[in-house]
């Protein structure tokens, strides 16, 4: 069963064949998700002044430390749904996602379609690469908690929390005929207080509460109202936060939605940012071409790693695509992680 298969479905999965195969889907299309926010929300990161440079406000700092963390803890999200994959008997297929082109479902953003009660937005998520100003009500989108999306559990799901929620139930109902192989999954996230191993259900049910602690935060009811406040997103238990030296704990008690809230909040203007232009019109830069260069060899590595042919380590060279969309920025253009597209 394809991406377009899955949309198309007029039915639920009858057999246990088609469970299983809509279980994995759905695992693909989490491993797609999760690859899609990392180059967006680095993108925004890489705008703000980093702490300790010339320039930098409490401001910026306190807006620099929540994204990175978010960032941080969506490539911990990867690897759990990559894992996820392979235990339901199918290998992770990273691919490059694409920005700033309006998708037709189920293209484009993988299968969401949110409702944010804080932006107001509604309809399928078409991110564009922008700066924190720019970029921050889609970063909101993306994590916006389920408890404020109504509906059943089938794609275009309205929050990362949906869709989670029907991947767990298609694992649950074909458990029985999932391989549950643990050969080729990671565990490149030290001293965390969860299992990064999906070994059986029970693990991989596990794996979903702490993505979606991490990232929506404690389902409140009834669902608060606006105007918001990050305490009001919050990780419920300390066996789903980021462990030691993955996240700060002054970050992690509190959700994705919570900390881009705390953004928010800021009321941060155009002085924090390290882009101060506007020139859209050179994709080819070489600073974009070395971060095109530097993402597609990371794309390559990731398959390598779940595929077993490439080293763990390689996970952390997401690092360095910090520093290269940051001397994009600095240059005064925009980060283009893939070639550009001429119509």
């Amino acid at each position: 069963m394809s991406m377009q298969a899955l949309a198309a479905a007029p039915r639920a999965p009858q057999n246990a064949n088609q469970l299983l195969q809509a279980a994995q889907v759905h695992a693909q299309v989490a491993v797609a998700v999760e690859l899609y926010t990392i180059p967006f929300y680095l993108s925004a990161l890489a705008s703000i002044i980093p702490p300790g440079s010339q320039g930098a406000t409490d401001k910026s700092n306190a807006a620099y430390a929540a994204v990175l963390s978010v960032c941080t803890e969506e490539m911990l999200h990867l690897q759990l749904a990559a894992n996820m994959c392979i235990a339901l008997g199918t290998t992770p297929n990273f691919t490059a996602p694409v920005y700033g082109v309006v998708p037709t479902f189920p293209n484009g953003t993988p299968i969401l379609d949110p409702d944010d009660p804080d932006t107001g937005d509604k309809g399928i998520l078409n991110a564009s690469i922008g700066n924190i100003l720019q970029a921050l009500p889609t970063m909101l989108d993306i994590e916006v908690p389920s408890e404020f999306e109504a509906g059943r559990l089938s794609a275009p799901y309205h929050s990362i929390g949906q869709m989670y929620a029907a991947l767990r139930a298609y694992a649950r109902l074909a458990a029985s005929q999932a391989p549950w192989t643990v050969t080729n999954q990671q565990a490149l996230f030290s001293t965390q207080p969860f299992t990064q191993t999906i070994a059986s259900f029970a693990d991989l049910s596990a794996a979903i509460d702490v993505i979606c602690e991490q990232g929506e935060g404690q389902p409140q009811s009834p669902p608060p109202s606006a105007p918001f406040n990050a305490d009001e997103f919050r990780v419920p238990t300390a066996d789903q936060t980021a462990g030691t030296g993955s996240v700060p704990a002054a970050q992690a008690q509190f959700s994705h939605f919570g900390r881009f809230l705390n953004v928010q909040a800021l009321g941060l203007d155009s002085s924090v940012l390290v882009y101060k232009g506007t020139a859209t019109a050179w994709p080819e830069s070489p600073e974009n071409a070395k971060l095109q260069s530097d993402f597609n060899a990371l794309i390559t590595t990731l398959n390598g790693i779940w595929a077993g042919t490439s080293p763990q380590s390689g996970i952390w060279s997401m690092t360095s695509l910090l520093g290269d969309a940051a001397a994009v920025w600095a240059k005064g253009n925009i980060p283009q992680w893939t070639p550009q597209i001429i119509v």
